[in-house]
């Protein structure tokens, strides 16, 4: 099921890269729902890694795992209405334990910010989040900007499954088991990112959980989803660094308002 790329780097820490939406475009999808595409072809394209130049470093291998389900995309949760998540999580799991991996910090933007912050909570061998801009409400985003071939993710017309997907990060099922305990999580947002209010409440409802070991970034200029991310790709870099090595957060550009709270001003 797991399907990607591993950069070795000789290191016993791991960060693992979720994709964004980025390598398929409306054309691409236009010729999946009307098939004109094989799944071969679409393997090809899900084979263009986000931040693969962030793998060349010392301190850290970097596996850069694909979101190939419901024919597209999944969000890692997702194929073709049925979740993949325990399957999907075992696998990961045992690929952590068989490379022998002592740290391992789950990372992503967009909809990888989405696949990151759900195995880093529910993964036992994860120990660290860095989510940026994620889809707290996956299937609202669905709906605005993929509803056209929503069929690929869900066939069915079942309003209990599509809630359980678009509120997951919500569902007290997710903690159950008390593995998200073990997981320091960095949320990175900002004002102008249309999922920016659930990202709040995600925030609160997850630092009643987790206390200390929740944080949240937020960036204060009212740029859009994309650019908060694209625009300061050099303090993604270094913070993703600060996170994997477990040091604390800084950057001459961040400040606390409150513990657990950081401004990021943007450049």
């Amino acid at each position: 099921m797991i399907k990607g790329k591993l950069i070795n780097n000789n290191s016993r820490n791991l960060v693992i890269v979720f994709q964004a939406v980025g390598v398929l475009s409306k054309e691409d999808f236009e010729e999946i729902i009307n098939n004109r595409v094989t799944q071969d072809e679409v393997s090809i394209k899900h084979q263009k890694y986000s931040w693969y130049k962030f793998g060349n470093v010392d301190y850290a291998d970097y596996f850069f795992i694909e979101d190939r389900f419901s024919s597209s995309y999944g969000w890692y949760m997702i194929d073709s209405g049925k979740s993949v998540i325990n399957e999907f999580n075992k696998e990961l799991e045992k690929f952590i334990v068989e490379n022998g991996y002592n740290s391992v910090t789950a990372f992503g933007s967009s909809k990888g910010g989405s696949g990151a912050l759900l195995y880093g909570l529910i993964n036992p061998r994860i120990n660290r989040v860095f989510s940026l801009v994620p889809q707290i409400h996956p299937v609202d985003y669905i709906d605005k900007y993929l509803g056209k071939y929503r069929s690929l993710f869900f066939p069915k017309n079942n309003l209990d499954i599509e809630l359980y997907f678009n509120n997951i990060y919500f569902n007290e099922e997710l903690y159950k088991d008390g593995s998200h305990l073990n997981t320091k999580v960095y949320l990175y947002t900002g004002v102008g990112d249309e999922q920016y209010k659930p990202a709040l409440e995600f925030n609160q409802f997850l630092s009643k959980k987790l206390g200390n070991d929740c944080n949240i970034i937020i960036n204060t200029s009212l740029k859009n989803h994309n650019p908060i991310v694209l625009d300061n790709v050099p303090f993604v870099r270094s913070a993703l660094k600060l996170i994997a090595n477990d040091e604390i957060m800084r950057g001459p550009r961040l400040s606390n308002i409150r513990e657990n709270i950081l401004l990021l001003r943007d450049k």
